[in-house]
C-alpha cells in the first residue's frame, strides 16, 4: 500500500473511530428508540458503524473501531455502576470480545468474498443484520458463563436456567437490532463505497 492510501486509510480509520465515540457517548446517536412501537424497545446502531468500517477499510480498521467502541462501553460500565448492564458490561471478556468480532468478522468477510467487487444491497444487508447477531449473541454467551463461573447474586439473576434468562432479555431488542442494523448498512453503505477509494 502506498503511503497516499496509508494516509488516506488512517484518515478514513479515525473518522470512523470518531462517530463510533459520539454515538456512544450521545443518547440517541448511537441507538434508536422505539417506544412508539413496542414500549422500552430500542435498536442499538452502533455495530453498523463497526460493520461499516470493517466492510469499506478492510478488517484492520474494523478491529481498530470495535476496540475504541469496546474500551467506552467497559471504562463507562466501571464509572457508572448499579446497573444490570454496567454489571455485564465490566466484565472485559463481555465487553470487548463481542465488538471486536464484529469489526473483524464483517471485514473479513467482505475482503474475502466480494474484494474489487461491488457490494450487492443484500450482501450489505446481510452483514449489518450479521453484526447484530454476533454482538448480541456473543454477550449472552459471555454473559452467561461468566455468571455461570462466577454466580452473582442481586439484578433477579436466576440459578436456573440462566441462558434463557439472558436471551429473553434481550431477544426483543435484537428482533429490531437485526432489521435497523442491516438496513442502515444496506442504505449507508450503498453510498459511502461509491465515495471511498478503495483500499
Amino acid at each position: 500500500m502506498k503511503s497516499k492510501q496509508k494516509n488516506q486509510l488512517f484518515v478514513a480509520t479515525t473518522m470512523f473511530v470518531a462517530i463510533i465515540l459520539l454515538q456512544s457517548m450521545v443518547p440517541f446517536l448511537g441507538y434508536v428508540p422505539l417506544g412508539a412501537v413496542v414500549v422500552g424497545a430500542s435498536a442499538v446502531i452502533l455495530p453498523a458503524t463497526a460493520a461499516l468500517a470493517g466492510i469499506a477499510l478492510g478488517p484492520r480498521s474494523g478491529f481498530v473501531v470495535a476496540f475504541f467502541w469496546a474500551t467506552y462501553s467497559w471504562l463507562h460500565a466501571l464509572t457508572h455502576p448499579g446497573t444490570f448492564g454496567a454489571l455485564l458490561f465490566s466484565n472485559p471478556l463481555v465487553a470487548f470480545v463481542p465488538r471486536l468480532l464484529v469489526g473483524v468478522i464483517i471485514g473479513y468477510l467482505a475482503k474475502r468474498f466480494f474484494i474489487d467487487r461491488e457490494k450487492p444491497v443484500w450482501f450489505l444487508f446481510t452483514m449489518g443484520a450479521l453484526a447484530a447477531f454476533i454482538n448480541t449473541f456473543m454477550v449472552i454467551f459471555l454473559s452467561w458463563l461468566s455468571l455461570t463461573l462466577m454466580p452473582y447474586s442481586g439484578y433477579g439473576i436466576p440459578k436456573k436456567n440462566l441462558f434463557l434468562w439472558l436471551a429473553g432479555i434481550l431477544a426483543l431488542n435484537f428482533v429490531f437490532e437485526f432489521l435497523v442494523n442491516g438496513l442502515l448498512v444496506a442504505a449507508i453503505g450503498r453510498v459511502l463505497l461509491k465515495r471511498l477509494p478503495k483500499f
